[in-house]
């Protein structure tokens, strides 16, 4: 470093030593995040909890979910006309009751997938995770995808203490956010098959 005075030699070693610190820091902050996020993903066989549903355009809405790790989830919303949202391992089912119509959509194009999969990776290739502490004892984890298939973001919120998740907030590639809190949360409890039962509207 010839040329630079002892002063700024010393700030320069200082501003060094602080990245050196930050780096060494961050990486396992970040993966101890992550993996207890994963960890908590895989101690969970099922799950019953009450929601409250925010979109980005002040709308709301309430309901029930029932989750059976892997794969099955089912979205009921206390809604006029009725609607739920039912998952398999392939698809994501829209279920309108009134009009008898069943819309279905593959589950890999949607967020969801990130967490009905097993095991959960908050890591998966193509994508990229960032890990934030928030003010109130909340780690957000958000995945993001810029474009192709499942291109959007999911982000998951827990709490730290216990560490449970809470919320999470689907953002489309247009820009759209649903954000879902949960309540009420119930692990273990008994899933029939029956609850994940598809209506046969086309059927006579």
């Amino acid at each position: 470093m010839a040329g630079i005075s002892g002063d700024k030699k010393a700030s320069c070693w200082r501003l060094l030593s602080c990245l050196i610190v930050l780096l060494g820091l961050s990486r396992p902050a970040f993966a101890d995040a992550v993996q207890k996020a994963e960890s908590w993903f895989a101690n969970v066989t099922t799950m019953r909890a009450d929601f409250t549903q925010i979109a980005s355009d002040g709308s709301a809405a309430e309901g029930r979910l029932v989750m059976r790790r892997p794969s099955r989830l089912k979205i009921t919303y206390n809604s006029t006309p009725p609607l739920a949202l039912i998952t398999t391992p392939v698809w994501l089912h829209v279920d309108q009751p009134d009009d008898r119509q069943l819309t279905s959509y593959p589950i890999s194009e949607t967020p969801l997938s990130l967490i009905l999969t097993d095991p959960v990776s908050l890591r998966p290739a193509g994508y990229e995770t960032i890990v934030t502490e928030r003010t109130g004892g909340i780690t957000q984890i958000a995945i993001n995808k810029d474009n192709g298939e499942g291109a959007g973001r999911l982000t998951l919120e827990f709490t730290n203490s216990p560490f449970v998740l809470r919320r999470w907030i689907v953002e489309d590639v247009a820009g759209v956010k649903t954000s879902v809190t949960l309540q009420n949360l119930a692990f273990g409890v008994p899933v029939a098959n029956e609850e994940f039962r598809l209506p046969r509207y086309n059927q006579r």
